[in-house]
């Protein structure tokens, strides 16, 4: 590992524990200010949310499910030797309710390509599929 991944590795996890808060409160503002400015959050069965209003919209759409419960964390980091650029692949848990319907429970893997702007680690790009096969 490079003197930059390690140092990257570092940084973006502890972007996590902030992310999964933001989360826990619902708080979507909060988690589209982890995104660049023209960041984009991509979704099974959505358009891209391109942008913080818009990545907070998906997101407000998402934590509003009924009862949902996210959880997600990295399983690799890596940066580009220019320290600015780096990849995150990791899994996420979801589950939530729906009504006359068993509860979903989902699983899958998301990968976030990051963006160092003004010595700070933001999402430029985030997107998430599912393990489980489809129906």
């Amino acid at each position: 590992m490079t003197e930059a991944t390690e140092a990257a590795d570092r940084e973006i996890r502890a972007v996590i524990p902030a992310w999964l808060e933001a989360v826990r409160r619902k708080d979507t503002a909060a988690i589209a200010r982890l995104y660049t400015p023209d960041g984009r959050f991509m979704v099974p069965n959505a358009p891209i949310a391109e942008g913080r209003a818009a990545v907070a919209a998906m997101w407000d759409h998402l934590l509003s499910l009924p009862n949902a419960a996210l959880t997600f964390g990295p399983t690799q980091i890596e940066a580009a030797g220019s320290g600015d650029l780096a990849f995150e692949i990791g899994t996420y848990t979801l589950g939530f309710d729906r009504a006359a319907a068993p509860r979903v429970e989902d699983r899958g893997k998301y990968v976030v390509v990051w963006k160092r702007i003004d010595g700070a680690w933001k999402a430029a790009a985030d997107i998430l599929n599912s393990d489980l096969p489809a129906g």
